[in-house]
């Protein structure tokens, strides 16, 4: 049986991995948060994959990495608009 704080402890470094995940991509870990709350879709998403593989023991490097090659416009965070995939 968990307690409340194993629980919180496991929710605090989930939130210290995206947010060093966050700011290896320069954005804002506040902002994204934000961005998350408003935007859902593929921001909601990514937010799900990123502690995802947290649970699967990626470093925030690794994560970084992988979603910088990949085709998501991670700009479109920075200036509010809604994420989405290139071509």
């Amino acid at each position: 049986m968990k307690t409340k704080t194993q629980s919180a402890l496991r929710n605090n470094r989930v939130a210290i991995f995206e947010q060093k995940v966050c700011e290896l991509l320069s954005v804002k870990p506040t902002v994204f948060n934000t961005y998350v709350k408003e935007h859902k879709g593929y921001a909601y998403l990514l937010r799900a994959w990123i502690q995802e593989m947290y649970y699967n023991g990626k470093t925030p490097s690794e994560v970084a990495t992988i979603i910088k090659k990949s085709n998501l416009r991670i700009e479109a965070i920075k200036v509010g608009e809604p994420l989405y995939m290139t071509g």
